[in-house]
Formats: C-alpha cells, structure tokens, sequence
C-alpha cells in the first residue's frame, strides 16, 4: 500500500502530472457543453426538454464544491441559448465530446505503458460508444440520487436519523457513484484490459482524493474568497476553471497508482 502510493507520485512526476492534467482539464472545458447537450437529449426520450435539462443541471451543479446555484444559472441559459438540432448538429456534438475520451485514453495509455492503438477510425467508434456508455450511466446515477433524496425526505428524516448522519451518508454515496465511474474509465478505457483489483484499488483511492478535494476547495473560497476578490465577476468561472484542474489532477493521481499496482502485479 505505502509503496504503491510511494510508486504513484514518483510515476506522476516522471511523467509529468500536472502538465497531462493540465491538458486534460482543457479537453473537458471543450467537451463540457456538446456533451451536456448530448446527455440532455438522451433524457429528452424520457422527459420533456425543460424537464430534462433541470434534471442534468440539478445533478452536476452539486458536483462543484461552491457557487452551485451561480453554476447552474450559467448552465441552464447556456442550455437554452443553444441553436444545434437535426441529425448533423448531433453528429457535431458527437464528434467533439469524442476528444475528452481520446485525450483521456493518452493519458491512461502513458501512465500504463501501453504502446499500441486500435487505429484511427476504431479509436473513434470506441469513443463513441462511450459517449453513450457515460450517458446511461448518468441517467443510472440520477435515478440513484433521486432514490436517496426520497429515502431521505420519507423515510431517515421522519425517523428523526441525526442531520450529521445523513450528511455523511450523501458523501458515501458521492464516493460510490465516483468509485464505480473512475473504475470503468481506468479498467476499459486503456487499448488493453487491466486488472480489476488494480482498477478497483485506484479507482477509491481516486474518488477519495476527490471528495477530499471537494472539501478542501469548499473550505478554501468560504474562509479566503480569493477568486472573487482578484477576478470580480468572473471568479465563478475562474474557480470553476481550477477545481477541473484539480479533478483532473486527481484522476492522473489515481491512474499512477493502478500503474505502480499494476507493475507490482497485483
């Protein structure tokens, strides 16, 4: 465990950890609207259009650590100024929220020491398919989350469960859905399998460092408010910004770990 963890930072240095989070945090900013559009539009097959794009922005707002509700109005009047429809609007989309997978697969194919790709065009189906995949998985975990706040509201709540309780079991929750997102992308994302206690064992080490993260962040603006006091108006979208980075700095760190597992053969 301490040598794995040991392995893990030596290898994000090695490999330049910060630079490949940096890169990766530029892909997702790229990504982020043409996949709220496509993940809103699958929803759309089961909701109405509004409905559907409240229920995507109640769910990622929380994601952020602060200025959820600032977050959210700038979401939702993105979401309703957007004018892409039609068969070849949705191919667009399709084609840029392709780049965050394949940027992530290069970064996994780095760490993990893999050499060969599927080629061009497969690449791109495979990123695709993932699109679709992360998709479902998103309307899996809204159904979860809205499972819980029913939970919460008609069941832990009238039996008077204590607030702090209910609190920490939110978190264990966020921690699961994360454990079992950043499983996927470590175990199937890379050009060849990897194993699933490698996988498993990142993959929590990585959703812990995230609420970790989460918190941190939080606790940061609330008591030094840096952002709005340098940036003004735009500390929203520069805190936004940074926390990306540092999720994506995040995900590098638990990706060295399942290498240096790996490499150990666990």
């Amino acid at each position: 465990m301490v040598r794995g963890v040991r392995n893990a930072f030596s290898g994000f240095y090695a490999h330049q950890g910060f630079f490949l989070a940096a890169g990766l945090s530029f892909y997702f900013m790229i990504c982020l609207i043409p996949f709220l559009f496509l993940i809103i539009s699958l929803l759309g097959f089961i909701l109405s259009s509004e409905e559907a794009t409240r229920q995507v922005i109640k769910q990622l707002a929380p994601i952020m650590p602060v200025y959820q509700k600032e977050i959210g109005r700038i979401l939702l009047r993105i979401v309703a100024t957007r004018n892409v429809s039609g068969i070849l609007g949705t191919v667009i989309l399709i084609l840029f929220s392709t780049q965050l997978f394949g940027a992530s697969r290069l970064v996994l194919d780095r760490i993990l020491g893999v050499k060969r790709g599927r080629g061009f065009f497969r690449g791109m189906l495979f990123d695709i398919f993932w699109i679709f995949l992360i998709g479902a998985l998103f309307l899996a975990a809204l159904a979860v989350t809205d499972l819980f706040a029913w939970f919460k509201v008609f069941i832990l709540r009238p039996a008077q469960m204590p607030r702090e309780w209910i609190h920490y079991m939110s978190i264990g929750l966020g921690v699961a859905l994360a454990t079992w997102m950043f499983y996927l992308l470590y175990r199937h994302l890379p050009h060849r399998p990897i194993p699933r206690g490698a996988a498993l064992a990142g993959a929590l080490v990585a959703s812990v460092l995230w609420e970790v993260a989460k918190q941190l962040f939080h606790l940061y603006i609330v008591t030094v408010g840096v952002y709005d006091q340098i940036y003004g108006p735009l500390g929203v979208l520069v805190a936004f910004v940074m926390f990306v980075y540092y999720s994506a700095i995040v995900f590098v760190l638990g990706a060295e770990y399942v290498g240096a597992l790996e490499r150990g053969r666990f």
